[in-house]
């Protein structure tokens, strides 16, 4: 049984990592790993956790996905949008962003055993890392050297499926999947705050359909429920809605510095630590 302690812990090192570019799965494995005579509370936590980073992007970006399924002209939107072209522009991004979930499926699930196995294996975490800190590294790098050229829009449906297949690889424990499909999108010529919009808005459908999935393919799940657990159920989501909230805040703020690089340092140190541990032990 999960304590009400490790419920708020968890629940703080996924809001915290979900966002920012370390992985929040390869954090929450290892934390796990840490917590001692820890048990495996379930995948009902997991939705429960997942639901929580989930509310925190719609309440964060409120506004746009108000005005991305609204069907009427915003009176506050930019003066160049004539009557009628915002519908378009949002029905167009929304169909762009269902688009990029086509390869976020395919990959996940076919990806699906091999990423659990993964988790049972601490040092593929610790080499994952060190993938997201390299990805981190050449996003800054690619970011500073091509400002000048990035286009101001949504991601392309090219784009989109790029990202979208990034997303569908980060399913290991490691890969930060915000850090993957924010690189992926400078990589292919999506603006930094753009790319970062854009995954985030896709990782709610991505990553809440994935937990449920989960959730409905384990008849258990629903009979593993301990009603004394519900208070560390209901800490875990309120701590990962809070602290998800204002990891998104930080994400935006480091991506107009163009300091991405300042996460894979992080990465790199406890992907390395990590790798050295497990060597030694």
């Amino acid at each position: 049984m999960i304590k009400w302690w490790q419920g708020l812990a968890l629940g703080v090192i996924q809001g915290a990592t979900e966002f920012l570019p370390v992985s929040s799965s390869g954090h929450l494995a290892l934390g796990q790993s840490l917590l001692k005579n820890f048990q495996q509370p379930g995948l009902l936590f997991d939705l429960a956790l997942h639901m929580g980073t989930a509310g925190a992007v719609v309440v964060y970006f409120w506004r746009d996905i108000w005005v991305l399924l609204k069907r009427k002209r915003e009176e506050e939107a930019e003066e160049k949008m004539k009557s009628g072209e915002l519908k378009q522009l949002n029905w167009r991004l929304l169909g762009i962003m269902l688009i990029s979930l086509i390869p976020t499926a395919i990959i996940g699930y076919w990806l699906k055993d091999p990423a659990e196995k993964a988790f049972e294996k601490t040092i593929i975490v610790g080499i994952c890392l060190l993938i997201t800190a390299l990805i981190l590294f050449l996003a800054d790098y690619i970011a500073k050297k091509r400002l000048s050229l990035f286009s101001e829009k949504e991601p392309s449906i090219t784009q989109a499926l790029l990202i979208g297949i990034a997303q569908g690889l980060a399913v290991f424990p490691g890969i930060s999947r915000s850090g993957a499909t924010i690189a992926t999108g400078i990589f292919s010529g999506v603006r930094g705050d753009y790319s970062a919009r854009f995954s985030f808005l896709i990782s709610v459908p991505a990553v809440l359909g994935a937990s449920l999935l989960s959730v409905l393919e384990e008849h258990n799940a629903f009979l593993e429920f301990q009603a004394q657990e519900l208070i560390s159920y209901l800490l875990g989501m309120a701590s990962a809605f809070l602290v998800g909230y204002l990891s998104i805040r930080l994400v935006f703020e480091t991506i107009k510095r163009i300091k991405l690089s300042w996460f894979g340092i992080y990465c790199l140190i406890i992907g390395g630590g990590v790798i050295l541990v497990q060597l030694l032990s």
